[in-house]
């Protein structure tokens, strides 16, 4: 009888020293682009580890390139990109916010939309000079949430968080570095390696007081309800309703273009 085939898992787990475990974002092939079943497999991951710190970083080219876009192409269009890039809120990011230990992002390459948000939850950032961060919402003709909004500029500020929504702009490894949004930059390969140094440093620290740090600085942050915005429905319409941009915005994205050349290829038909 022939072994029931099972899909290769997009999140691999190593614990590389009692209390300090690795987390690899693992669909290189992707550059790491987070579909529904690896948001999910993450989250599951995170919320089941015991550790006294955490490394998150991904295999291959990019730390995280976003939104896997080619995973909600088909039948159902409009049901999975909602799902995927236009939900207000992704159960893994409050996973990430609410572990009791530290968790530290390994960056090599692009952390791009999805995968910023995801390094802007960790509670450390370290870079290698060829990292670049950005959020290429306008691109996509994507709404941000008020919550994800509020994650970026906790860690990038009004201004670096405006740039990359409002500009389009992308941000060096440097230039974070120098804005505080990077704690450390590592020679290029190095990346886990220097995380692993800060990892070791906190899982030294008393871990009571480090939990309630923790969740002392999250109170502090993000103080009450996320500032008003659109709401859900308000969300919905803003990236499906009759005007628009999310699927134009993905489907040039595809073809190797932006929102831009889809509307002008609208305006001129």
């Amino acid at each position: 009888m022939r072994a029931e085939s099972r899909p290769r898992p997009s999140v691999r787990v190593e614990e590389v020293e009692p209390g300090i475990t690795v987390v690899t974002l693992d669909r290189p092939a992707r550059r790491n682009a987070l579909d529904a079943p690896t948001l999910h497999e993450l989250a599951r991951t995170l919320a089941g580890l015991d550790a006294r710190a955490v490394v998150l970083t991904g295999n291959g080219p990019a730390f995280c390139a976003g939104y896997d876009l080619r995973s909600i192409t088909g039948p159902h269009w409009e049901r999975r990109a909602e799902q995927l890039i236009a939900h207000p809120a992704h159960a893994v990011f409050d996973v990430l916010e609410g572990c009791s230990f530290p968790i530290i992002a390994a960056i090599d390459g692009p952390a791009l939309g999805g995968g910023l948000e995801l390094a802007s939850c960790c509670d450390a950032r370290v870079a290698t000079r060829s990292a670049s961060f950005g959020i290429p919402a306008g691109d996509l003709g994507l709404v941000y949430s008020a919550t994800g909004v509020r994650r970026f500029a906790a860690v990038w500020g009004g201004s670096l968080t405006r740039e990359m929504l409002l500009l389009g702009r992308r941000v060096d490894a440097n230039r974070a570095w120098r804005a505080g949004a990077v704690a450390e930059l590592a020679a290029d390969g190095a990346h886990v390696d220097v995380a692993l140094q800060l990892a070791r440093r906190t899982a030294e620290l008393a871990p009571l007081a480090t939990t309630s740090n923790k969740r002392i600085i999250a109170g502090v942050l993000h103080p009450g309800p996320p500032p008003r915005s659109l709401d859900a429905d308000g969300l919905r319409r803003a990236c499906f309703g009759p005007n628009g941009e999310l699927r134009a915005g993905v489907e040039a994205f595809l073809r190797g273009g932006t929102t831009h050349t889809a509307d002008r290829a609208r305006r001129d038909s």
